[in-house]
Parts: structure tokens; C-alpha cells; sequence
């Protein structure tokens, strides 16, 4: 090759990856997420999960993820659902981004946090691992693939109506360590419960769909900026969490070219960079140690605020918190010692049950021994006034004795948007298991998914203002040959995973699964064997003397012609339906039959199948019923 050929060619290959590099490289990250809403309880309606749903999956649509979801699902389609999930992310390869988020009754037994399908019966505290979704059934795989980012949100920390019986459950979701490549976040920090909502939508999700709107937000500023909305809405008595452990910064969306600028806020970084004290308010410290959300942040601050209006508040926060640790730590360990130790600081705290059925099944005393090595769990014994916070069925941060916190300073927290002040309720869904769609815009124009996503473009003819590509309903709820639909209504018209033209006025045909098969057509003379599919039916034979056959019943190969004569005159003959159009679909009554075939010569040969009570016989060498 000659040395101008060479240095055209290595200009091309410039010039193709300067104009093409970007789209390439931008192709690489796939997103997927499952989003799932149950609010239809044997125990109860829930008024915000579907909806909560519903609307964080129209704001994951708009950072680029290809999103399944589904309303109220039963244990079996749950599982079916995370399989089919699990597998969609581990196909698209190591560069796939993963996200769940599950709204509905979330509990915790024995250090596993579950999620509660709308089949379960919980009536007693062993009931909870058969009946329900254990969370961890799903993160391990799911942490188990080689993409970089996995995020699971529940929401989810409720006062339930379950295990009434038995020993009594520790209140909201269990405290988790993340795993490498892994973020987890709760409505409500572990070991508490957010308060009854009425509806049309959550505050959590509300704030997490506001926030994921916002573009520009790494996971960490994204979070903490969403607790501060939620503690706010809720007058304090909610506090989500987060945690991650995660490789690099992670943004959900962006903001593109000349779009407004971005509030003024505080980033995370910095409020961890300044100290309690540094602060000139109270207000301010309050603020401060709720974004950071930190046994060490709430410490610092009742270190310089102990008496001042949000102390107890914030105090509260910590006891719950380093209970939650301690617990997390006597499960680590799993060993008797470590048991008796949680039982000596809280012998009436939230775990104090889950510690004693550790100890039966390790076969140990559940009283401790007189000596034993206690375990070191980092923290003071709590004193009184902490165990009064903790020692409750149901732990949440309201009520008189706890003064209202601060509203957030626009340094720390922006204004929330119009569009967000409040939010009509979703028109109903027109498929059982679809999550509703909000009816108004949930992420602006100027936002979109970072260009290193690769987003599926849409359909030509989308609705404006909405996502064009519907939420795909997961594989599980469509029924298949031998596989019922969830629930035991059975299955219902759903939406399909890929967008298909909406049909109206013809109710859909019965799935396979849920065909009945026909009775078996009346006797009749048998030819020399069955005839083929591929064979169109013709008209049915004359009446029997037994009667004519049921409407319902498809009509068998014809016989020949009846050999004894014409039928009676008071037996009508039954109308000859024509060919079905499909072998699956039932024949219209308005099409006229075919011109009959002409007999089977080896048929007259074959004696007739007479009724009941009729013997066969030879009648001038025909066949006939006597």
C-alpha cells in the first residue's frame, strides 16, 4: 500500500470515528428496570402503591430505561416476574444497568427483609418466609452479574396488618449492607414505618420521580435531596434511606443544552466536608445531618444542639439507627454470644424476638449464662431515654413529643416545582395487571437520559407529552398453554410487550390455558378411520333417532347417507354450521355450508353406533338400527 494510500485511508478512520464516535460510545449502557405496585390485599386496599408505581415508571422511562411493570401480583407471578427480569439483564451483557422498585407491604423477619404479594395469608410470624418474597432471593443473582450498577427500592416500610399471631415482628425493613456494584434505599429508614397516606400518590414516590426529573443528580445528591422532601411533606414523621456501594458517580438524567440553570443547592459533598458547629443555626445543623442521614452526622449534632428544639428528633433517629447496627452485627456473627449480647442491651427491642429464634435454631439457652464473651458492637449501652424510642411495636417520628422540623433552607433544598405542588389521580388502567399513567408531564423537556445510554426509539404516532413506549407487562401474567394467568380471577387482557395496535369492540379470544374441552359429538357410522386436519367438515349427517346433536358441540366427519328411510317429520334437522376460519376460532353462525360430498363407499359397509336400547342389524344388506 502506497504512503498516500495509507494516509488517506487513516484520515477516513478519523473522520468516521469523530462523526460516529459519540453515537457509538453513547450505544453502550443499557438500562432496565421492574416496577411493581400492590395495593389489592386480602387484608385491605392500599390507596398509592399501583399509582406510586405507575409514576416512578414513567420517570425511569424518561432516564432511558426499558421498563416492566405490573399492579398487583400474586407470590407465583412475583417469582416468575424477578426470573424473567434476572434474565433480561444477565442478555444484555456487562455494560446493563438493573433497577427494581416495589411498592406495596414490605416486613422483616429474622434480618430478611420480604415483599408482601396480594395472595398472602400472614396470619403468625413463621408465616412470612412461605408467604412472602424474601428480597435477598433476588439481589444475590442480580448483584451476581457483571453490570456495574444495580438498584433496588423499596418502598415499602408500612404498618402492617400481619402476624397478628405468634411472636410479634420487628417494625419497617431490616437494615442491609449493600454489596460491590449495588445501591438500596427504603421509603423509611430501617426499622421504621411511614404513616398512611391518602392518596393519589405517595410522598416518597412523588419526591423520587421530582428529583429524577431534575437531571444532573448523582444517586448520592439524588437521595438526600429526596429525603429532605420527604421529611418536609410529612412533617418529619417519614425519613428515607440509602445506601450504595457503587464504583463511580451514577446520574439518572441530565440537562441538555440550554436549559434552565439548575437550582443553587448544597451538594452532598460539601455538607460532609463542614462540621456541626460550623453551621449558624440549629435549622441549619438539623438540615445538614438528615442529608447526611449518618450515626455520625446525628451524634455531631446533639454534641453541639442537645438542647435545642430538634434534639429529641434527632435522637430518636440515633437510637433507632444504632439499634438497627447492633442487630445487623448479631447476624453477622450468628453465634450465641452475640445474641446474648443484643439481649442484654435491648431485652425488649424490636429484634429481641428474631434473637430468640436464632437461639433455638442454634440449639442454645436463651437466657444468657452467667459469663459469656460480650460482644464489642462499637457503640455506649443505650441509656433509658434511648430505649423509650426503640421499645414500641411500631416506630415512627411523629406525635407530641416530637417538635416539627425546619423547613429546608433553598440552599439545601429547592423549591418544589408546580407540577409537582399537586398531582391529579391517573385515569384507571383499561388492563387488569397495567400500572396506571399519570395524566401530566412527569420529566421536563430539557431533561433526558446521559448520552451514554442507549435508548430504544419510539414508536412514529406516540401520544405527545407522554412516553411513547408503553410499559411492557411481564411474561409471567400472560397466560400460556398450561400456565394460569395470577390470581384466581384467571387471566385478563393485558398489555403485551411489544406495542401492538389497540383493538375495540371484540372482546379478545380465550387464552389456550383456559379453553374447555367440547363433550364428544353424538354416534354415528364410522368410516375406515379419522379424517385428516387439513380436511375442511362438511355438513352434519341426516337427524339420528336419538335426537339431534347440541349447538355446542363442533360437528364430526360426515356419514353417508342413512340408508332406513327419511327422518321424521317432527325432528328438524340441525342447521349445518360452515367451516371455521381458523382452527382456533369458532365458526360464524351466518355462513352458509358447503355442497355435501358424495358418500363414502367403504362407509356403508360399517355397522352404525346405535342408542341405547337399538341393536344392529342386516336389513335388505344395509345396516340399520332395530
Amino acid at each position: 500500500m502506497s504512503k498516500f494510500s495509507y494516509a488517506s485511508m487513516l484520515w477516513l478512520v478519523l473522520v468516521v470515528a469523530t462523526a460516529f464516535g459519540p453515537a457509538v460510545a453513547g450505544a453502550a449502557e443499557q438500562r432496565f428496570a421492574l416496577v411493581v405496585g400492590n395495593d389489592e390485599y386480602k387484608a385491605g386496599k392500599l390507596a398509592t402503591p399501583a399509582n406510586d408505581a405507575g409514576l416512578i415508571a414513567t420517570a425511569l422511562q424518561g432516564a432511558g430505561f426499558t421498563v416492566t411493570g405490573a399492579r398487583n401480583l400474586d407470590q407465583a407471578t412475583l417469582r416468575e416476574s424477578f426470573r424473567e427480569f434476572i434474565g433480561q439483564v444477565a442478555a444484555a451483557g456487562p455494560d446493563a444497568v438493573a433497577l427494581v422498585y416495589l411498592a406495596g407491604y414490605g416486613l422483616q423477619y429474622a434480618g430478611e427483609n420480604y415483599f408482601v404479594p396480594v395472595d398472602a395469608d400472614i396470619a403468625r410470624d413463621v408465616d412470612v418466609p412461605l408467604q412472602a418474597i424474601r428480597i435477598s432471593d433476588f439481589m444475590q443473582p442480580l448483584a451476581a452479574l457483571p453490570g456495574s450498577v444495580k438498584i433496588v427500592i423499596l418502598d415499602a416500610a408500612r404498618q402492617n396488618p400481619f402476624a397478628r399471631g405468634g411472636q410479634p415482628l420487628a417494625s419497617g425493613l431490616a437494615l442491609v449492607d449493600p454489596s460491590q456494584g449495588t445501591a438500596v434505599a427504603f421509603n423509611a429508614a430501617p426499622g421504621t414505618v411511614g404513616e398512611d397516606e391518602p392518596g393519589p400518590y405517595g410522598a416518597y414516590a412523588t419526591a423520587l420521580a421530582e428529583m429524577i426529573g431534575a437531571g444532573g443528580l448523582g444517586l448520592d445528591d439524588l437521595f438526600a435531596r429526596v429525603r429532605l422532601r420527604v421529611s418536609d411533606v410529612t412533617k418529619g414523621a417519614e425519613v428515607p434511606w440509602f445506601a450504595a456501594q457503587l464504583a463511580g458517580p451514577f446520574f439518572m438524567t441530565e440537562r441538555a443544552a440550554g436549559a434552565p440553570p439548575p437550582p443553587n443547592v448544597v451538594p452532598l459533598a460539601d455538607i460532609r466536608r463542614k462540621p456541626m458547629r460550623d453551621y449558624s443555626s440549629a435549622e441549619d445543623a438539623y438540615e445538614a445531618a438528615l442529608a447526611l442521614d449518618t450515626t455520625e452526622g446525628y451524634e455531631q449534632f446533639l454534641a453541639v444542639y442537645h438542647d435545642g428544639p430538634f434534639a429529641r428528633r434527632i435522637a430518636a433517629m440515633l437510637a433507632v439507627r444504632r439499634e438497627e447496627h447492633v442487630w445487623r452485627r448479631s447476624l453477622d456473627l450468628d453465634t450465641p454470644p452475640a445474641y446474648w449480647s443484643y439481649l442484654r442491651r435491648y431485652p425488649q427491642g424490636p429484634h429481641a424476638w428474631d434473637a430468640r429464634r436464632r437461639l433455638a435454631i442454634l440449639r442454645a439457652q436463651i437466657e444468657a449464662p452467667s459469663s459469656f464473651a460480650v460482644v464489642d458492637f462499637g457503640y455506649p449501652p443505650p441509656p433509658p431515654d434511648e430505649l423509650r424510642f426503640i421499645n414500641r411495636p411500631v416506630v415512627v417520628f411523629a406525635g407530641p413529643e416530637f417538635a416539627p422540623p425546619p423547613p429546608p433552607p433553598p440552599f439545601f433544598l429547592a423549591p418544589r416545582p408546580r407540577e409537582f405542588a399537586i398531582l391529579p389521580p391517573p385515569p384507571p388502567p383499561h388492563e387488569r395487571f397495567s400500572l396506571p399513567t399519570p395524566g401530566f408531564v412527569v420529566t421536563p423537556a430539557f431533561v433526558r437520559p446521559p448520552p451514554t445510554v442507549a435508548v430504544r426509539p419510539p414508536p412514529p404516532g406516540g401520544p405527545a407529552g407522554r412516553p411513547a413506549i408503553p410499559v411492557s407487562v411481564p411474561n409471567a401474567v400472560h397466560p400460556g398453554p398450561g400456565r394460569p394467568g395470577p390470581g384466581p380471577a384467571g387471566p385478563a387482557i393485558v398489555t403485551p410487550p411489544h406495542p401492538l395496535p389497540e383493538v375495540h369492540g371484540a372482546p379478545p379470544p380465550p387464552p389456550p390455558s383456559a379453553a374447555v374441552k367440547p363433550p364428544p359429538p353424538p354416534p354415528h357410522p364410522a368410516g375406515p378411520g379419522p379424517a385428516p386436519a387439513s380436511v375442511k367438515p362438511a355438513p352434519p349427517p341426516p337427524p339420528h333417532p336419538a335426537g339431534p346433536a347440541p349447538a355446542s358441540v363442533k360437528p364430526a366427519p360426515p356419514p353417508p347417507p342413512h340408508p332406513a328411510g327419511p327422518a321424521p317429520a317432527s325432528v328438524k334437522p340441525a342447521a349445518p354450521p360452515p367451516p371455521p376460519p381458523h382452527p382456533a376460532g369458532p365458526p360464524p353462525a351466518a355462513a352458509k355450508p358447503p355442497p355435501p360430498p358424495p358418500p363414502h363407499p367403504a362407509a356403508a359397509q360399517q355397522k352404525p353406533a346405535c342408542p341405547p336400547g337399538k341393536t344392529a342389524a342386516e336389513v335388505n344388506g344395509h345396516p340399520v338400527c332395530k
